[in-house]
């Protein structure tokens, strides 16, 4: 629903009766890891002179429309969201959020939930970027704010870190669920030491409080193979894919080049590391199309049987762990079987809570499964790597 400022009528470039003029896009954000859409932000564009949206917001902030504005910006988005299919709503939508409209009484009456509901969707499918270019003043109010869209199924982000003078504040008090760099610490990393060590620090800090970071602006390959290796996982930009009016995953082209940045990680970093393929254990395996009981019927005959790998002929395609049997966990951590192991047990303990000591699946160069290996393995012999580098 429509909730007008005050009495007077939002403009015609605005609302057009009960149509919103503003038109909405999208932009994926992408796990370089598996090359999967984890998320897509929606940005909005005016019409005709209005087009850009530094234009558009800073006429509706100068006239006192900005909440006018923004509802329809989520009026576009969500009715164009409500006509795409379960698969393409599967990965939840990024909306920017200014501290004004979120601290506005409106925002929390209900009405925001409301009119997600109307488009037949729920919070959950939502994250709200809280942009870090406005700060908040009222600290006691961010933690609030956030605690109440966090309790009604909403994600956070925070978004532009790294932009202006209040981010670390504004970090510690939200507790975002996504960090998003500015894409001024990311243009042209590749060329400043500087960016280098502060991105790298954030990284480490991200990963200490379970947070996914995420590189915006991500425009050229010299500043992926950089974010790469400083542990960076999750960009959005240009690179990855313009702003388009439907959902897109990336190209083609860009899969192919993104696979080989992520071989070019593989390497080992040390003399005396040793590759995933010295470990690898070929277990136990069935055909994807293995009925859920018989895959069940399993891990009750068999006590010592710890997971099942699905196959679609010799691909991996899911796997089912006797924790969480019978679920199917058709995203598990597949790597390639020239990978160091010192490399993948800083990628595997990445992972979320309730994936991270999950085994994980090793391919060959072509895609074909070759087997799995435990966290129990990879933290043993790791660790024992290390210490034989250490010693000397």
């Amino acid at each position: 629903m429509r909730l007008p400022l005050s009495s007077a009528p939002a403009p015609a470039w605005l609302w057009n009766g009960d149509e919103p003029s503003v038109t909405s896009v999208f932009q994926p954000i992408v796990d370089l890891l598996h090359g999967e859409v984890i998320g897509h932000e929606v940005l909005s564009r005016g019409p005709g002179e209005r087009r850009e949206p530094q234009v558009l917001f800073t006429q509706a902030r100068e006239e006192g429309y900005t909440w006018e504005l923004e509802r329809a910006c989520w009026t576009s988005a969500l009715r164009c969201i409500s006509t795409l299919s379960d698969e393409q709503r599967r990965a939840p939508f990024f909306f920017n959020v200014s501290p004004d409209v979120l601290s506005d009484p409106r925002f929390g009456d209900g009405s925001t939930v409301a009119l997600l509901a109307r488009y037949g969707l729920k919070p959950g499918h939502l994250v709200l970027e809280i942009t870090e270019k406005a700060a908040f003043e009222d600290i006691e109010l961010i933690q609030r704010l956030t605690r109440q869209c966090a309790a009604e199924g909403f994600g956070i982000a925070l978004d532009d870190f790294g932009a202006g003078h209040s981010g670390l504040v504004t970090l510690v008090h939200s507790a975002p669920q996504f960090i998003k760099l500015d894409q001024a610490l990311v243009r042209n990393i590749h060329r400043y030491s500087y960016q280098q060590h502060l991105v790298k620090s954030l990284v480490a800090f991200a990963a200490s409080v379970d947070a996914v970071l995420i590189a915006e602006g991500v425009e050229t390959w010299d500043e992926l193979a950089v974010l790469l290796r400083l542990g960076i996982r999750h960009v959005q930009g240009y690179l990855i894919a313009r702003p388009a009016p439907a959902p897109v995953r990336p190209n083609g082209e860009f899969e192919a080049q993104r696979h080989s940045a992520m071989r070019a990680l593989d390497f080992r970093e040390h003399e005396d590391d040793e590759t995933v393929g010295s470990m690898v254990i070929r277990r136990l395996c069935m055909d994807a199309a293995t009925p859920t009981g018989d895959v069940q019927g399993l891990f009750a005959n068999a006590s010592q049987l710890d997971h099942v790998v699905l196959l679609e002929g010799d691909r991996p395609k899911a796997l089912v762990t006797r924790q969480r049997a019978p679920a199917r966990d058709e995203r598990p951590l597949v790597v390639e079987d020239r990978m160091a192991i010192t490399t993948l047990a800083r990628v595997a303990m990445k992972r979320g809570a309730d994936t991270v000591y999950d085994p994980v699946v090793v391919v060959d160069e072509q895609g074909s499964f070759l087997g799995t290996v435990t966290m129990k393995q990879l933290i043993h012999r790791s660790t024992e790597l290390l210490e034989r580098r250490t010693s000397r």
